[in-house]
């Protein structure tokens, strides 16, 4: 019986950590950037990996308040701030500096697994190590990105910030056009060549 279920825990669960996960999703991610793919593949894997309704209800404050911050435009608050999170994630493994992954462990937390992973990169001739830890957690069994914590700062909560300030002062109409604008901004930028 022993032998049954540890047989059943190598073969099916085994593979299927967050860590693992991630691995295989960001490996091929970087894998399509270097071959210069078309957008379509690229966007294809990055949004296998990325929860971006998780991601868009937590800047608003959470699935209880989204509707009533974004309404009656919450369809084209959430299509924005996918492409934002999508083109901001292809950006750092599309730069021309170079910078190296490792990945340090996971930890399970109550709120989400962690992925934790060090870039080290090169500031202005300097070397530097940036802790990025993904939290992961499993949507229909599998394990997506629900928010990116760079040196100990959260997206999701940056954007909260962000976003409750604009939604305060002026209202979810600017805050798409702001949107708008800082979407606009990066599809402007020529992307940097990969590195052979």
């Amino acid at each position: 019986c022993m032998m049954g279920v540890r047989g059943f825990a190598g073969s099916a669960a085994a593979a299927d950590t967050a860590m693992d996960t991630f691995k295989a999703r960001h490996g091929k991610v970087v894998e399509l950037v270097k071959k210069r793919a078309e957008a379509a593949a690229l966007q294809k894997e990055v949004d296998e990996l990325l929860d971006y309704k998780a991601l868009a209800e937590t800047s608003l404050g959470g699935p209880a308040r989204y509707a009533s911050k974004c309404e009656p435009r919450c369809a084209e608050f959430e299509a924005l701030l996918t492409r934002l999170i999508r083109e901001n994630y292809l950006k750092r493994i599309r730069t021309d500096k170079k910078y190296e992954l490792a990945y340090v462990g996971e930890e399970t937390k109550p709120r989400g697994t962690h992925v934790i992973t060090n870039v080290s990169l090169s500031r202005d001739g300097k070397p530097e190590v940036v802790e990025v830890t993904y939290v992961m957690h499993q949507v229909g069994g599998v394990w997506k990105t629900e928010d990116i914590i760079t040196d100990g700062v959260s997206l999701a909560k940056n954007y909260k910030f962000e976003f409750n300030k604009i939604l305060k002062d002026k209202g979810i109409d600017e805050l798409i056009s702001r949107l708008e604008g800082k979407v606009s901004e990066l599809a402007a930028r020529p992307a940097a060549p990969a590195k052979k």
